[in-house]
């Protein structure tokens, strides 16, 4: 799965694709193995990051989840999804209430993408 035939299998590349498919065979040193291992723990670990978020109520807790999975887009390559979340870091220290809905939405795109990568 070389990244330009994931990116023709998904049928979308280049800048407006969710994960930078560049980026993510640099940071898995080319390692096929390991950026099927790294996709499928993102979309695993996003998708329960989403679920604490919408039930935890702790400032600290929902801050270090959004900056954990800010960490987790950078190294696949999820350029929206970390620049999401730097967003929602800074609005959530001044409103603490501040809303996830483009989170969840960019977070959807990035696994969706992810699935028909994997799928192909």
């Amino acid at each position: 799965m070389a990244p330009s035939s994931m990116a023709r299998v998904s049928g979308r590349c280049g800048p407006e694709a969710p994960i930078d498919l560049v980026q993510l065979a640099t940071n898995t040193l080319g390692n096929r193995d390991l950026e099927v291992q790294v996709l499928h723990l993102f979309k695993s670990q996003s998708s329960s990051t989403l679920e604490r978020l919408a039930n935890e109520t702790d400032m600290s807790v929902r801050l270090d989840l959004v900056h954990t999975l800010k960490g987790s887009a950078r190294a696949i390559g999820a350029g929206r999804v970390a620049e999401v979340c730097e967003n929602l870091e800074g609005r959530m220290k001044q409103a603490p209430g501040s809303a996830t809905e483009g989170l969840v939405a960019a977070v959807d795109e990035a696994n969706t993408y992810i699935r028909d990568l994997l799928a192909g």
